[in-house]
């Protein structure tokens, strides 16, 4: 702002500065992470068994809302060689609809709800959940090609959201948690 002052032949010019200003925020950190026991395997890595456990831990700083997802993974041993005549031994998928699977799921503290297992508490920092226990079954094992070195496995996404101002709608893509489901 300025201003000009006339009187005789005297001028003054007035102004004025804004005072720097600082405005600082801190943002919640919500890291939560997958804790996997990996069933016992084979010399090649197979699963001889089909049980999985896991858990969640809260590593960041702000409360979480946390929900997984167990699903099949079945690969198939592929020894053979690549376009370039290179020798290839490794696991590849198997492509088998999840309907030749059932998937059994003991899990205290948390509700099942469309495809999802949510955890029924809000997650503190620090603080881990309740154990998962998956169990992977094979509904008809005539729907494996035969003469091919098969292992099953579970693969287990975790997801997270900070459980202020209903981030979970944006996040998980819900209007609201499932029944059961601690909310602020």
């Amino acid at each position: 702002m300025g201003a000009l002052l006339i009187a005789g032949t005297v001028y003054a010019f007035f102004t004025t500065v804004a005072p720097t200003q600082v405005a600082t925020a801190k943002t919640g950190l919500v890291h939560v992470e997958l804790r996997e026991d990996f069933p016992t395997t084979d010399a090649f890595g197979a699963p001889i068994d089909t049980v999985k456990t896991f858990t969640g831990e809260n590593t960041g700083d702000s409360m979480a809302y946390v929900r997984a997802r167990v699903f099949a993974s079945p690969e198939y041993h592929f020894i053979g060689q690549d376009a370039s005549g290179h020798t290839v031994d490794e696991w590849r998928p198997l492509a088998l609809p999840a309907s030749d699977f059932t998937i059994t799921v003991t899990a205290p503290d948390w509700t099942d709800k469309d495809g999802f297992l949510y955890y029924n508490k809000i997650l503190q920092p620090t603080d881990s959940t309740s154990v998962v226990t998956a169990t992977l079954q094979l509904r008809d094992p005539s729907v494996l090609p035969e003469g091919m070195d098969i292992r099953l496995n579970m693969q287990v996404t975790l997801e997270s959201s900070q459980a202020t101002n209903n981030a979970y709608q944006t996040l998980f893509g819900i209007s609201s948690m499932p029944a059961g489901v601690e909310t602020l």
